[in-house]
């Protein structure tokens, strides 16, 4: 998703973006960074979508210059 305004940003320069398209059907999202902490295999994430909790755990991690991106499939739900 594009903004043509920086201040309309959810999240700031470091922060995170979560793409969770396929969290519903393939249980996994994506999420990416350009934080210089980067995750590691196994780390578990917390994740609300449609006002239900998900832990999701690091199952892939790719990282590019200045960045990096996290496949992570659901471990567990909180109604």
């Amino acid at each position: 998703m594009a903004f043509s305004d920086a201040g309309l940003k959810p999240f700031s320069q470091t922060g995170y973006e979560i793409l969770d398209d396929d969290l519903e059907i393939r249980r996994e999202v994506t999420i990416w960074s350009v934080n210089p902490l980067i995750p590691r295999l196994g780390d578990i994430f917390i994740v609300d979508a449609d006002r239900v909790t998900h832990d999701v755990a690091v199952i892939e991690i790719t990282t590019f210059r200045g960045g990096w991106s996290a496949i992570c499939r659901v471990v567990e739900v909180y109604d």
